[in-house]
């Protein structure tokens, strides 16, 4: 597993990005970050990119592999990505195959990326059959976590992040679980977010390939990424896990006897943050049943899901289509 370097201040990383990484490296930044300037520090090259949801396909990976060979970047040089979970899974992608691989290490801006996207290997870009299709699992040299980068966040960035986080309690941490719920303040500490990273290290060590436990990390996202690309991204990934994991929750008390105080705890947390609880599909059956067939976990007729009998008690179990369908549709 890479090394995960946690800092307190951007100075702290300025100084170990200098300190720490060959002059012939390549720093590539997420444009929303540019206003901060913090590139005016840098000893090491640097770009800027801007990219989103709609942006994470074969396209901007092109432009990645451009500025990559336009660095004169060879395998023994490295890349810096500081950036969010769209910018991490790109830049993994394009570093993973060029050259057949060079090094790199992630800095992830956002908290949904220092809780997620940036651990674990996984990294790819969308197609026209779904979220993700194309991709690798490689892992970075290196995870360096900024808690200063959170304060460049909006609030409904961070609650995005707070989502994953939450899953991640639901899981694998009852007191990861209690915490967010019951806080008056949506910001969290500093420890609850490592807590939140090594969940996920521990299963990703156990099953790096996602054959088995691995795939618990899926909770929410299942019925979550059906909203997201109904909703043709309007919604941010947060919200639609967010909702997806209300469905989830349902179907878990239906399958395996989840208490429902558990599924309350959950909606009173989403009103806390303001996030929608529901959602309407604008498409046809037959337009989410061809996502569905597509979606990585499926198979002919059906697709694992991952339903809890409790907090930290979750299981794998495969339901069909139809049973999924039906219950987006009430």
């Amino acid at each position: 597993m890479p090394r995960n370097i946690y800092l307190n201040s951007t100075e702290e990383l300025i100084k170990y990005i200098n300190e720490g990484i060959p002059n012939e490296s390549l720093i590539i930044l997420d444009s929303a970050l540019e206003q901060f300037q913090f590139h005016n520090n840098f000893n090491v090259s640097h770009v800027y990119l801007e990219v989103s949801e709609e942006t994470k396909n074969l396209e901007t990976i092109e432009k990645i592999w451009d500025l990559m060979f336009s660095s004169n970047l060879n395998r023994s040089d490295e890349i810096v990505v500081i950036g969010g979970g769209v910018m991490l899974d790109l830049c993994s992608f394009a570093a993973s195959t060029y050259k057949r691989g060079i090094a790199f290490t992630l800095v992830p801006s956002t908290l949904l990326a220092m809780v997620d996207a940036s651990h674990g290997g996984k990294n790819g870009f969308n197609n026209a059959y779904g979220k993700n299709q194309i991709g690798t699992f490689n892992l970075p040299k290196s995870v360096v976590v900024c808690f200063e980068l959170l304060n460049t966040l909006k609030d409904n960035d961070y609650k995005d992040g707070l989502i994953e986080l939450v899953k991640h309690g639901f899981i694998g941490s009852k007191e990861i679980f209690n915490k967010l719920v019951s806080s008056e303040n949506f910001k969290i500490d500093n420890d609850i977010i490592k807590k939140g990273i090594q969940i996920k290290e521990d299963i990703v060590k156990e099953d790096y390939l996602e054959t088995g436990k691995r795939k618990y990390l899926n909770f929410g996202h299942t019925i979550g990424h059906l909203i997201e690309q109904d909703s043709k991204f309007t919604l941010s990934h947060g919200e639609a896990v967010a909702i997806g994991m209300i469905y989830e929750l349902g179907l878990s008390k239906k399958h395996f006897g989840l208490p429902q105080e558990v599924i309350d705890l959950y909606v009173t947390y989403l009103e806390k943050l303001e996030y929608k609880k529901s959602y309407k599909f604008e498409n046809s059956i037959d337009y989410l049943l061809g996502i569905l067939k597509d979606d990585k976990k499926s198979k002919s007729d059906s697709v694992d899901i991952v339903l809890l009998s409790d907090i930290s008690q979750p299981n794998l179990i495969s339901i069909s289509f139809d049973e999924l369908i039906e219950v987006i549709q009430n």
